[in-house]
């Protein structure tokens, strides 16, 4: 992999770290690929959002029977935030 690759390489990294930390040569490639790349950034904030919210569930801390009001709204703030807007963000 080059320093250099597409956004379908960059997703494949950012996917792949959201489960396990990258080694060097991929992080610093793939950090080099989000500053240039907005769609890129906005795909890898919502699959932290994700990846941290499936981790919740997987170990039985966030069902939605069990979130505070106030805990609600703080998820939907990070979604927001992540720049989910209801399509795809690529």
């Amino acid at each position: 992999m080059s320093a250099f690759f597409n956004c379908d390489e960059a997703t494949l990294l950012i996917e792949k770290r959201a489960e396990r930390p990258l080694s060097l040569a991929p992080r610093l490639s793939l950090w080099f690929h989000l500053l240039m790349c907005v769609l890129c950034r906005r795909y890898a904030r919502q699959t932290a959002v994700v990846a941290q919210l499936a981790r919740r569930l997987g170990r039985g801390d966030a069902s939605a029977e069990k979130l505070s009001v106030e805990a609600r709204a703080r998820l939907e703030l990070l979604v927001r935030d992540a720049g989910y807007g209801g399509t795809a963000a690529r």
